[in-house]
């Protein structure tokens, strides 16, 4: 059994599609009830410079990030090992990895994202103990001189680019990028 429809539709007429081409040229081209065009003063944005010491914090952190996979092979060819093996193998892809994270901090870290440095100091932390580690091993095997130059390398790079990153000069920078 089935039900006759209403009557009367009470919303029936009142909804109508909107037609683009129906301008109203007192309005500017716009819509009627839409405004009108930005003012000239709403143009002009304004963004905070970038100081010279994030863009340094950023070339000094790529250069951590790199030290790491680049690092690995330098020590492995000044030692004389060849990168066969699991143990090597999987030590350089470890150390890319680590890179790729690197960069993608530095990254945001120029970009002004004030997590991105803390980020970095933290994992500047992490690598530092490895790095300690690997200066006690260097130190009792006898090392070749170029893998302390990586050793060092690793140690006071992210040392300098974290000092860069809390520069006075740069608080203004994060604080104004909040993403």
């Amino acid at each position: 059994m089935t039900q006759p429809p209403p009557p009367h539709d009470p919303y029936q007429g009142q909804v109508r599609p909107v037609q683009p081409q129906q301008f109203d040229q007192r309005f500017g081209g716009q819509f009627p009830g839409f405004p009108g065009q930005m003012r000239g003063v709403d143009q002009y944005t304004t963004s905070v410079p970038r100081p010279g010491a994030v863009v340094a914090a950023f070339a000094l952190w790529l250069l951590a990030a790199l030290s790491w996979p680049l690092g690995t092979v330098v020590r492995a060819l000044a030692e004389g090992d060849a990168l066969t093996g699991f143990g090597p193998v999987m030590t350089l892809f470890g150390t890319s990895c680590l890179a790729v994270g690197g960069v993608w901090g530095a990254v945001a870290f120029l970009r002004g994202g004030y997590q991105a440095r803390l980020g970095l100091c933290g994992g500047a932390l992490v690598t530092g103990f490895l790095t300690v580690g690997a200066v006690v091993l260097a130190a009792r095997d006898g090392a070749e001189p170029l893998s302390w130059v990586v050793i060092v390398l690793r140690l006071v790079l992210p040392a300098v680019a974290a000092v860069l990153s809390f520069l006075p000069g740069t608080r203004a920078y994060f604080a104004g990028n909040l993403g």
